[in-house]
């Protein structure tokens, strides 16, 4: 029996959530074995999202690999990469101050698998990088980005519902209300990356960055932000960047778009439902008393899938693992 998106692709993260839950079992066996810890990291990567992925992929047929967004982009495209990985970075400063200002806490962990290592950053740069944050950002976005989104936007929920189920599924992965935020706002601005790019490589890149920040810089950056000193000034500054990257990167989004509708490039779109004669309303062509109507009947095809997408019984498992998780019952 064929399994709606809706309730398939939820169910294979629900998989993958089990599998990061059972890793923490491993953690005394790993830290207290002889090996390299940075390669069992390495290795618990792959195990747990490169394989099941790659077999998500085997059980979806013969070329689905072609349909996934992993191909290479221009040259320019990188512009785009490091306006996206400022945005996250001043975005997660603001995020951060606030927590700081709740709670005083200044430690953050940007990997779902830094627990596992007694390490020192600086000294240990390239196994850190390479454990911490390169394999990291392939393996979440070869998930969350390839083919999540491949999965919704095949199926017709649009790209706007497509980017926030594979934000919240990608965010509550790490089992954690300190990193929800931030997270959440990563995995939003890497699938506004995909989109505006083309390719989930884009994607990849700005998180491997981020997290880069996050291992070797998030600290000193937060402890001149948390300075009485120099505190106004650095929200201020950080807020205002945030502000102003944010807008050209969504004025590029806009650009891409606008660029892909002229030259009559499909772009993912709702599935709408047919009319008597077997054709998708067309609001273009429908006649200024008509258009009232046909606006209500694309609006409410969207508030339907919206509901399939977000009340699917595989999705809410998927809230409910996180709900239990982060109460410490797992």
């Amino acid at each position: 029996m064929k399994l709606r998106t809706s309730v398939s692709t939820p169910l294979f993260v629900l998989i993958l959530y089990g599998l990061v839950i059972a890793s923490g079992f491993l953690r005394d066996s790993l830290t207290a074995a002889g090996g390299n810890p940075y390669l069992s990291v390495i290795i618990l990567q792959i195990l747990i999202f490169i394989l099941p992925a790659i077999l998500f992929c085997r059980l979806k047929g013969i070329g689905y690999s072609s349909k996934l967004n992993i191909r290479l982009f221009s040259p320019g495209k990188l512009g785009c990469v490091v306006v996206a990985t400022m945005v996250l970075i001043c975005g997660s400063v603001l995020i951060r101050f606030a927590e700081f200002s709740l709670t005083g806490q200044e430690s953050f962990s940007f990997s779902l698998f830094d627990s596992f290592l007694s390490y020192d950053a600086e000294s240990d740069f390239l196994y850190s990088a390479m454990a911490l944050a390169v394999m990291p950002a392939i393996t979440e976005e070869f998930v969350f980005r390839a083919i999540l989104l491949t999965e919704y936007n095949e199926a017709g929920f649009g790209a706007v519902t497509a980017s926030v189920v594979s934000a919240l599924l990608s965010s509550m992965i790490f089992f954690s209300l300190e990193k929800f935020p931030i997270f959440l706002g990563a995995g939003l601005v890497y699938c506004l990356l995909t989109y505006t790019t083309g390719s989930s490589l884009t994607a990849f890149l700005c998180h491997m960055f981020f997290n880069i920040y996050g291992i070797f810089g998030e600290k000193y950056v937060m402890r001149a932000v948390v300075n009485p000193s120099n505190r106004i000034i650095s929200l201020f500054t950080f807020a205002f960047l945030f502000l102003l990257l944010l807008f050209i990167l969504f004025g590029e989004l806009e650009h891409v778009q606008r660029r892909m509708g002229e030259s009559g490039v499909p772009t993912p779109s709702y599935r709408l439902k047919k009319t008597g004669d077997g054709k998708t309303p067309d609001l273009a062509a429908t006649e200024a008393a008509e258009e009232t109507e046909a606006q209500k009947t694309v609006l409410s095809e969207r508030v339907k899938l919206g509901i399939e997408a977000f009340f699917s019984p595989t999705f809410l498992l998927c809230l409910l693992v996180f709900a239990v998780a982060v109460l410490g019952f797992l």
